[in-house]
């Protein structure tokens, strides 16, 4: 079994980063909107160890309108992807909004998330989520609501409380390698048991001025192993399994 990025921006990557990850990892690319959607698509023919997941990212609401599209392409591609995402709740973009913009595109993230919430439901489908912060206990709630069964809250960071809500529903955690310099975000993830973590890079999200990669999940595993007295064999083999369990890359999407 090779090594799972469960989040990254694939897409986005040069073609030289591309072809490099492809030889090394199996990769979960998360679609932003309805052309990176159809872009991944296009790449996964191409490359067999890029996994695709459709979405809307929820901090870019002028891409909200394209759910329709969107949705018609994951029902059309379902055999062709392992889950919906990136998808969740808007938080970074609020910051920018007057209050009356602020309310109108939280209600309309929250409508958006849970119509997606609904549709993963229906197909059977892991999702890939944004949760920031305190936006992660509303979404916990839909996710309930809609019984989720696989549920990855990718670069999580928030209460610890919040981390036992994801345990108790068999849900997963990705690490970023935001963790190799955030002392903060190193805290947090004391908190977070091995058994529900995965690897995630984000690319090509930047740390510390570096492009992210898929290589730079082995970073965060060393990193993970000095946190708990584990060999970097063992970090590699515990990640690996949950995020073959999670994407049910065991089944018919190997």
């Amino acid at each position: 079994m090779m090594l799972i990025d469960s989040h990254c921006h694939f897409e986005q990557l040069t073609s030289v980063e591309q072809q490099s990850a492809m030889q090394q990892f199996i990769v979960i690319g998360v679609a932003s909107n309805l052309a990176s959607a159809q872009t991944l698509l296009k790449l996964a023919k191409h490359y067999p160890n890029l996994k695709v997941c459709l979405g809307i990212h929820p901090e870019y609401p002028q891409n909200y309108s394209e759910f329709t599209l969107l949705k018609q392409l994951i029902y059309q591609q379902k055999s062709q992807i392992v889950g919906i995402g990136e998808i969740g709740l808007p938080y970074f973009t609020l910051r920018a909004l007057n209050h009356a913009e602020k309310q109108m595109t939280i209600k309309k993230g929250l409508a958006l998330f849970t119509q997606f919430i609904r549709l993963a439901s229906e197909l059977n489908l892991p999702v890939n989520l944004h949760c920031v912060a305190n936006t992660a206990p509303i979404a916990i709630n839909i996710l309930n609501q809609y019984q989720i069964k696989y549920a990855l809250f990718h670069w999580f960071e928030g209460q610890v409380t919040t981390v036992t809500q994801i345990i108790d529903n068999g849900w997963f955690i990705s690490v970023s390698p935001d963790v190799l310099f955030n002392p903060n975000y190193q805290k947090f993830i004391h908190h977070v048991p091995l058994d529900i973590i995965c690897l995630e890079s984000d690319g090509p999200w930047p740390y510390q001025g570096k492009r992210g990669n898929p290589a730079m999940i082995l970073d965060t595993a060393y990193f993970l192993a000095k946190l708990h007295d584990k060999t970097l064999t063992e970090i590699l083999a515990i990640s690996q399994q949950n995020s073959y369990r999670l994407w049910q890359l065991n089944q018919s999407k190997k």
